[in-house]
């Protein structure tokens, strides 16, 4: 039995473009995994919030569940390794893990910290704004802060020793779902 001259192309063709196809989608996602790696910048705004530090992206590997993170270049962390599982939207009393609240980040959520001794009326503001514009925003005490409040997007900080309302609803509306994975949530 011949095989026909078609055949003869067509298969090797085929075997060919499915290489190149299966090739060119690994890098892909390697380059995904690795991106926010050496150097990446979070991603522009045509107005940035007044005050706002920009920090290098220093990754957004997943780590266990449970074990603490490390190599992060700013306080409250902006990027970096992270639990697999973020936090849900919404006002906390109990300090989160900065692990999982990272993986919020990467999903273009807005974190705010405020201090546990911030005066009430500070916190009771914070969580009025917070609940008024929930949608990718989270709010808890943390220890760690080095000012009352701060604001916490991918690759951007902002810290605040007095409370500025503005300023906190300018940062959400700037940075909210600029992370490199947008999700509804």
């Amino acid at each position: 039995m011949r095989i026909p001259l078609l055949v003869w192309f067509l298969i090797p063709t085929l075997i060919i473009i499915g290489a190149g196809v299966w090739f060119l989608s690994k890098n892909q996602g390697m380059s995904e995994m690795s991106e926010g790696t050496g150097g990446a910048k979070p991603v522009a705004v045509s107005k940035p919030v007044e005050g706002t530090v920009e920090y290098d992206i220093v990754g957004r590997n997943h780590i266990a569940t449970g074990t603490a993170g490390s190599g992060y270049n700013s306080n409250p962390p902006s990027s970096g390794p992270h639990w697999p599982s973020p936090a849900k939207n919404g006002v906390y009393d109990q300090p989160l893990p900065d692990e999982q609240l990272i993986h919020n980040l990467e999903h273009g959520h807005v974190w705010i910290a405020y201090k546990p001794d911030a005066p009430d009326e500070v916190k009771n503001k914070l969580k009025e704004i917070a609940k008024d514009d929930d949608w990718k925003v989270v709010l808890e005490p943390r220890d760690k802060n080095e000012t009352m409040i701060a604001l916490a997007a991918w690759g951007r900080v902002l810290k605040m020793d007095q409370l500025d309302e503005n300023k906190v609803g300018d940062f959400i509306r700037t940075y909210r779902n600029r992370g490199p994975e947008n999700t509804p949530d």
